[in-house]
C-alpha cells in the first residue's frame, strides 16, 4: 500500500504511479481478462501483479483519481484495450514482420516519461554551463575602489580577445579562472556597456567617446584587444585632437605603434594645425612623420619622393692633405 499512497488510496503521490493509474483509467469498463503482462510493459517499474492489485484498489474505492489538465490529454485518448486483454499473443506477425498491437496512446505515456526525464537531466545541469556569466574583478588603485562586472563568456570572449586564450572552451577550467582587471572603475564600466552593445534584451545606448576618455579608453581597448574600438578612438583623435591636448590626459602612455597609427591620418596641414600649447602630442607626431619618410616599405601621400634613397658620399681617395 505505500507504494501507491499513504492515507488515501485515491491519491498518488508517486509519478510513476500517476502514469499507472492513467494506463489503468483506459482500462475502466473493459471485458475480462486483462492480459496484466502487457499492461506491465508499458508501466516500467511495476509487475503484473502490482498492476492487477492497483487495478482492483481503484475498482474498490469507486473513483479514479483527479487528474490536472496537463494528464487529462493523455488520459482522454484511451489505449487500446483490445491489446491489453488476455487474448493469447501481445504481438501479431505478418508478411512485414513483427509488429506492436499495444496501441498508440503506450507512446505517449513513454513520452511523458521522456520529458521527465529531460527536465530532470536540466535541472541536473550546472547553473554555469547554461548560463555562463563570468565574474570580472576591477581593482582601482588610484581611486582606492574595487568593483565586480559580469559578462556572458561568448560575448566576453568575442568583444575582448584578450581573454580567449584564458577562458578555454573546456568549460571544466571555468572555475579556476579568476579574472582581475586593474583599470579605473568608470573606464572598465563604459567598456562594458561597449561590449553590451548590441546585446539581444538590453536597450543600452552605445556609450559615447569624448575628448577627456578617448586616450585611457584608447589605450584599454588595445590591451584588451579590442580592434573596433581601437580603430575608433583612434578615428576620434584624428577628428578631435585639439580638443584632446586640452584635457588633462596623459598623452606619454601613448606606445609607439598607436602613435603611428594616428600619425597616418594626419596630413602636414593638419598636423601644423592642432593647438598643443603644452606640446603634449605635437612634436611627437612630427618625430612619427619624419620616420615615415625613412620608412623604404611606406607611401606617403604628403611626400611621393621617399628619403630612404638618401645616401650621405664619402670619397674612397685620401685627401691629399693627408698624405
Amino acid at each position: 500500500m505505500s507504494r501507491f499512497s499513504l492515507d488515501n488510496n485515491n491519491f498518488p503521490y508517486d509519478n510513476n504511479v500517476l502514469v499507472l493509474d492513467m494506463v489503468l483509467g483506459s482500462l475502466w469498463g473493459a471485458p475480462q481478462p486483462i492480459n496484466w503482462d502487457n499492461v506491465a510493459k508499458l508501466v516500467p517499474g511495476f509487475t503484473p501483479s502490482e498492476c492487477s492489485h492497483r487495478f482492483e484498489e481503484l475498482k474498490l474505492s469507486g473513483v479514479f483519481p483527479h487528474m490536472d489538465n496537463q494528464c487529462n490529454t493523455l488520459s482522454d485518448s484511451s489505449l487500446s484495450n483490445d491489446a491489453l486483454l488476455d487474448t493469447g499473443d501481445a504481438m501479431e506477425t505478418g508478411n512485414s514482420g513483427s509488429r506492436n498491437v499495444t496501441g498508440g496512446s503506450s507512446e505517449k505515456v513513454v513520452a511523458v516519461e521522456k520529458k521527465e526525464k529531460r527536465l530532470a537531466d536540466e535541472n541536473d545541469k550546472p547553473q554555469k554551463l547554461r548560463d555562463p556569466n563570468m565574474l570580472i574583478h576591477v581593482c582601482d588603485e588610484t581611486k582606492n575602489l574595487k568593483q565586480d562586472f559580469t559578462c556572458p563568456r561568448d560575448l566576453l570572449v568575442k568583444e575582448m580577445r584578450y581573454f580567449a586564450e584564458y577562458l578555454s572552451v573546456d568549460t571544466q577550467r571555468w572555475e579556476e579562472v579568476d579574472i582581475s582587471v586593474h583599470c579605473d572603475v568608470q573606464i572598465f564600466d563604459w567598456l562594458m556597456n561597449y561590449v553590451r552593445r548590441n546585446s539581444a534584451g538590453e536597450s543600452k545606448d552605445k556609450p559615447r567617446l569624448e575628448p577627456s576618455n578617448v586616450i585611457s579608453i584608447l589605450i584599454s581597448s588595445e590591451f584588451l584587444k579590442m580592434d573596433t574600438l581601437v580603430e575608433e578612438c583612434i578615428q576620434y583623435c584624428h577628428k578631435y585632437m585639439s580638443a584632446i591636448v586640452a584635457t588633462p590626459c596623459n598623452m606619454n602612455c601613448i606606445n609607439s605603434n598607436l602613435a603611428t597609427r594616428i600619425t597616418d591620418l594626419f596630413n602636414h596641414n593638419e598636423a601644423d594645425d592642432i593647438r598643443d600649447k603644452k606640446d603634449k602630442f605635437k612634436s611627437k607626431l612630427f618625430q612619427k612623420k619624419i620616420e615615415r619618410l625613412f620608412d623604404p616599405g611606406h607611401q606617403n601621400r604628403d611626400s611621393p619622393g621617399n628619403a630612404s634613397t638618401l645616401y650621405r658620399w664619402v670619397s674612397a681617395t685620401p685627401d691629399a692633405n693627408s698624405r
